[in-house]
């Protein structure tokens, strides 16, 4: 078989190329992804959001190493294994960045990159309920919504931000990102809208596009420098695609550089090492790996919270309210408010986010957990920390999981934002506004105070955000893996067009920005064509 375009891997990246490589009726487009459908009302309700990240079926789980900087806890880190990847089982909050994120990648080398180059792609992806026209679009396939279980406790969140000092702000992913305000979702409708919805659904029809699942891609086939197709193994099966025109990889930070270092691209020595033939040397590939460290605090309060709402007859009247109105607790996205804030006055943009959930959720080793009382939790987190990490090939076999080795803690920086972080979040909990539904505090409580405790605290209990990046980091450099335009240095035909390209993470949860990427890399991939 062979197509014009292949897209290896149907995420949050791949859905939105498919759609859009496809859209001219006549360029043909195969789209390969190693997960299943996004059927599943688990998938699709957005209150199944903790079921479907803790489930083989739809996330790889995979495994990182032991983590010194954390008494050696080894986390595991989520991938979506289904249509829409990440979009299909993440907390769905539409958070975009900062300017200040893009004109950095642009000063890194990358200058069509920066905040106004950008700006016009996350326009013409979503379709937003709130701002300005100058920033927000009101026409895209991906809707941003505001929440549809509104809570007296989320606005005493921002009450209670804006009584210690932070701006209100009634739009973060408008002019400025700085202020707290409420959070948006990617919802439609109360239900889940990932780009396997957004995106896929209105293009399955194309008599050019053609979708295969639960197809594992194994390798990039490279001959002479220049890929030309692609093997995946499908119901044990081993088939061979060619490519006319271009392969994009969009299979996210752990498994685009994986792919690449299983096809010969990457540090010639471990290729070697490997016995793998080596197609192109690419020392950058799987380094620069980035995760936002984050700690939770929480609160118990004297209302009941949404993770309350799960005995028999509330799942059945939320239920219904969920399939009549499109509303209720089965419309909860992971975060309703959001703050950006900077712990010095000398930063150039905000430093730390905190999210604001009006329910609480324990995050273990193994994943994520409901917890049993009422309760609300904000989640503190760098926006964007200096670790960096690595992803590595386990042994030369396609199937065997990549190394995945982060220090979380390593940078003394990242460890006194998120001291910072946790004191800002415990003021807003200690402010008049939120005084009259406050209980206790749970997490990290009354015994941390000092900034050892935190550093304590913070060591035991700190964990990844779920938004990792930078695996095959875009620029100009020797350690860069793809140019400007997202073409794999020394392989002609071959570009990486999802979270893995990103030089810095931005100050954002990485889907919106992943999905960003993806809509500038089809107009890079058409226009040269």
């Amino acid at each position: 078989m062979e197509f014009d375009y292949i897209v290896v891997g149907g995420g949050s990246a791949g859905c939105v190329l498919a759609n859009r490589l496809s859209e001219d009726g006549r360029s043909t487009v195969l789209l390969l992804e190693a997960g299943g459908t996004d059927r599943s009302p688990v998938v699709r309700i957005p209150a199944g959001e903790a079921t479907a990240i803790m489930s083989d079926r739809y996330n790889w789980k995979y495994e990182a190493e032991p983590d010194s900087t954390r008494d050696g806890r080894k986390d595991v880190w989520p991938a979506g294994k289904v249509l829409g990847g990440g979009s299909s089982i993440n907390g769905m909050m539409y958070v975009r960045g900062s300017r200040y994120d893009y004109d950095n990648w642009a000063s890194l080398g990358n200058p069509s990159w920066s905040y106004d180059h950008v700006l016009p792609y996350f326009k013409r992806m979503e379709t937003s309920e709130i701002g300005d026209d100058a920033y927000r679009g009101r026409s895209g396939p991906l809707k941003a919504s505001l929440t549809r279980v509104p809570s007296r406790i989320t606005e005493a969140f921002i009450a209670g931000g804006v009584e210690t000092g932070i701006l209100r702000n009634n739009d973060t992913n408008g002019a400025a990102q700085e202020g707290i305000g409420h959070s948006e979702a990617s919802q439609k409708n109360g239900w889940r809208h990932s780009t396997a919805q957004a995106y896929l659904r209105p293009a399955r029809s194309r008599s050019n596009l053609c979708i295969v699942t639960k197809a594992i891609v194994v390798k990039i086939n490279v001959t002479n420098s220049v890929a030309t197709g692609v093997d995946y193994v499908k119901a044990g099966q081993k088939h061979t695609v060619r490519c006319r025109v271009e392969i994009v990889l969009s299979a996210g930070a752990m498994a685009s550089p994986k792919l690449l270092l299983l096809s010969g691209i990457g540090p010639s020595d471990a290729l070697q090492n490997m016995g793998i033939e080596v197609k192109a040397h690419a020392p950058g590939v799987g380094r620069n790996l980035q995760e936002h460290p984050g700690i939770l605090l929480f609160q118990h309060v004297n209302i009941r919270t949404l993770n309350t709402e799960v005995t028999p007859l509330r799942i059945f009247l939320h239920g219904l309210n969920f399939l009549l109105r499109g509303r209720g607790p089965a419309t909860t996205s992971i975060g309703h408010g959001v703050a950006f804030i900077r712990d010095s006055s000398d930063a150039p943009a905000p430093t730390l986010q905190l999210a604001f959930s009006p329910i609480a959720y324990d995050f273990t080793p193994e994943g994520v957990r409901l917890y049993r009382k009422p309760a609300v939790m904000i989640a503190v987190n760098v926006c964007r920390p200096n670790g960096r990490g690595e992803i590595r090939l386990r042994s030369p076999a396609p199937l065997d999981p990549p190394i995945i080795d982060h220090k979380l803690l390593a940078d003394e920086g990242d460890l006194q934002k998120l001291i910072y972080g946790g004191r800002a979040a415990r003021k807003i909990f200690g402010s008049h506004a939120f005084a009259k539904y406050s209980v206790d505090e749970r997490l990290p409580g009354n015994g941390v105070d000092t900034d050892a405790d935190w550093v304590r605290y913070i060591k035991d209990m700190a964990f990844p955000m779920y938004h990792p990046c930078g695996t095959c980091r875009m620029g100009p450099d020797d350690q860069s893996v793809v140019s400007e335009d997202l073409r794999v240095k020394g392989i002609s035909n071959l570009r990486v067009a999802d979270a893995s390209i990103m030089p810095i993470v931005p100050s954002a949860n990485t889907n919106v920005p992943t999905i960003m990427i993806a809509e500038r890399a089809s107009d890079l991939i058409l226009n040269s064509r």
